[in-house]
């Protein structure tokens, strides 16, 4: 069971992690009391930082879920649903250096840093014509220059670059930094590359565990949608933990919006719904589907095989 517990700036439990940890450790100490009588180890991991140094991705690294047979957790939403499968996010900031000179008396004095910029954003915007649909690529110039009338001679930019896949990520890595090579080549400047955040790899829920889970929470009443296999625009560090073992992360519904406005991550409305008795009860009723699913791995080592067949066949 993983337990993310960490809160936002000013937001608080904007993102539902106060239930996250109360889910996954409830689970970790509901699940002991069988884990003796059936013969099973049952292990409870901290996960903070989530939401900035994702703490998954090193502890991946580090091999601390390798020898587990499942891993899993939920997530508070405006729904109960079954796992997300996230996509894959490298964030790297560009960096272009020129030379300064003024732009009215000595232009031919310059190299423009800026126009660099301004051509890499052009050379990504028609990269785009040649990409996956799955693909994302976004980004914001942090600092263009000074003055109009001095030629800039140092820009600098942060981009998120998205896919459904790791691989298919790292070969479009390839091409965005080509991309900025040539705005570099094109204005005689010269360009830094670096990774500015983590990066995280795409989640892929293991679905035999994934509808194991959602009828353990049918048969406690609670109704799952169903969202398949098809990658959801997000990124997040369980992404990591998936590639290690088989992983899920359910949705958990916090209930009716208070205001009629529907609420979503990291936003007041969340942050308020993260605190209601609707929202607890719900945590409890995930509490108990883990329990039952852990269970049913524990008595039936057929769902385990399927579990790990699925796992040594997924797509890398």
């Amino acid at each position: 069971m993983l337990a993310e517990y960490d809160a936002l700036p000013k937001l608080g439990h904007g993102c539902g992690h106060n239930l996250i940890a109360m889910m996954s450790v409830g689970s970790g100490i509901a699940m002991r009391e069988f884990a003796d009588e059936y013969g099973a180890e049952i292990y409870v991991f901290g996960t903070p930082a989530e939401e900035t140094a994702g703490t998954k991705v090193e502890m991946s690294k580090r091999g601390v879920f390798r020898d587990m047979d499942v891993a899993m957790m939920a997530h508070p939403a405006n729904e109960n649903s079954s796992s997300i499968n996230s996509v894959a996010i490298f964030c790297r900031r560009f960096e272009f250096f020129g030379k300064s000179s003024h732009a009215a008396s000595a232009p031919e004095e310059g190299l423009n840093a800026l126009d660099a910029m301004i051509n890499f954003f052009n050379l990504v915007n028609a990269l785009r014509q040649q990409t996956k649909d799955d693909a994302r690529i976004h980004g914001v110039i942090i600092n263009g220059g000074e003055a109009p009338n001095i030629i800039p001679d140092y820009t600098s930019a942060l981009f998120y670059i998205r896919s459904s896949k790791t691989a298919q990520l790292e070969k479009l890595m390839v091409r965005v930094e080509e991309c900025a090579k040539g705005a570099a080549l094109g204005t005689g400047t010269t360009v830094k590359i670096t990774p500015d955040e983590v990066d995280f790899k795409d989640t892929c829920s293991n679905m035999y565990l994934n509808e194991l889970a959602c009828r353990q929470m049918e048969l406690l009443g609670v109704p799952m949608r169903r969202l398949g296999a098809v990658p959801h625009m997000g990124s997040s560090d369980l992404g990591d933990v998936s590639y290690e073992c088989p992983a899920i992360q359910l949705n958990s519904w916090m209930g009716p919006p208070l205001h009629g406005k529907n609420y979503y991550a990291h936003t007041v409305e969340f942050e308020e719904m993260a605190c209601t008795p609707g929202a607890f009860d719900n945590s409890m009723n995930f509490i108990k589907g883990f329990v039952m699913t852990a269970i049913e791995l524990m008595t039936n080592p057929d769902h385990l095989k399927a579990i790990k067949e699925e796992f040594a066949q997924m797509e890398r």
